[in-house]
């Protein structure tokens, strides 16, 4: 078995997380194993996922989807795990045709609406409100309410994967009992300033950076595809840098609860 995936696999009490680059991540718990926007076999990565969807695909229990762009929606990812996987989808409701498209079958999709709670492979999920940015700090202008980012309750403890979207006034609300915080510092999401507000607000135990150092940069895409955990960090607290992990690809990370 690939090794990341056989050390994920290993962790019987707690979390376990792995990043695979952008908002791609395995999540180990209650003897489930989960994942976020897996985007593992696009051309233009850096570098290999290091841990293939082939590979994945015989494990792999769940997928939840925040919203349709390519590097969150992968269409060829997705397609792999729809024809060699038994995994699920959740997905928001402006996915639907996508998935199917995909080859997802109907009876492996779950339809997430924002504020709608439900559970999954024995997993509360509470589905949250996700907002597209673009450049300069606007909302990008096909962004689309059906977006959605998630909490999950695991192990007693709430994860919040907001997916891509701006910071909102709701975040502030609801979040003040958040355990572990994926936060995505990039313009065209929460950036710098807004991250450390969302954190600052939230007090996570846990935060991990993500959306950086995962596909070749240029002109045209760097909005989107630098992120900036470091200067994200170094405005924080000692305390909240503390609970900063900035997580290599492939590396495991595991929550005691």
């Amino acid at each position: 078995m690939n090794p990341v995936l056989e050390k994920l696999l290993s962790v019987q009490n707690g979390i376990g997380l792995c990043w695979l680059g952008n908002l791609s991540w395995l999540i180990r718990a209650n003897g489930k194993l989960i994942a976020t926007d897996l985007d593992l076999d696009r051309k233009n990565r850096l570098q290999p996922s290091p841990v293939p969807t082939t590979v994945l695909a015989s494990v792999l229990d769940v997928q939840f989807i925040t919203h349709e762009h390519g590097d969150h929606f992968s269409e060829n990812t997705s397609k792999i795990l729809a024809e060699t996987s038994s995994c699920q989808f959740v997905v928001p409701a402006n996915c639907m045709e996508k998935a199917k498209k995909i080859g997802v079958p109907e009876n492996r999709i779950t339809v997430a609406r924002p504020f709608q709670p439900f559970e999954i492979c024995n997993i509360p999920v509470e589905p949250k409100r996700a907002l597209h940015g673009h450049t300069h700090f606007t909302v990008y202008r096909r962004a689309n309410l059906d977006d959605c980012g998630y909490v999950f309750t695991l192990q007693g403890l709430k994860v919040y994967q907001p997916g891509d979207t701006v910071l909102l006034h709701e975040h502030l609300e609801d979040f003040a009992d958040i355990n572990v915080l994926f936060v995505s510092p990039t313009l065209h999401n929460t950036h710098i300033a807004a991250s450390k507000t969302l954190i600052e607000f939230a007090q996570p135990d846990h935060i991990f950076p993500q959306h950086f150092n995962t596909y070749e940069p240029t002109e045209q895409n760097s909005y989107w595809t630098v992120g900036y955990p470091d200067e994200l960090r170094a405005t924080l607290s000692p305390e909240l840098q503390n609970r900063f992990h900035k997580l290599e690809q492939g590396e495991v990370f595991i929550i005691s609860t």
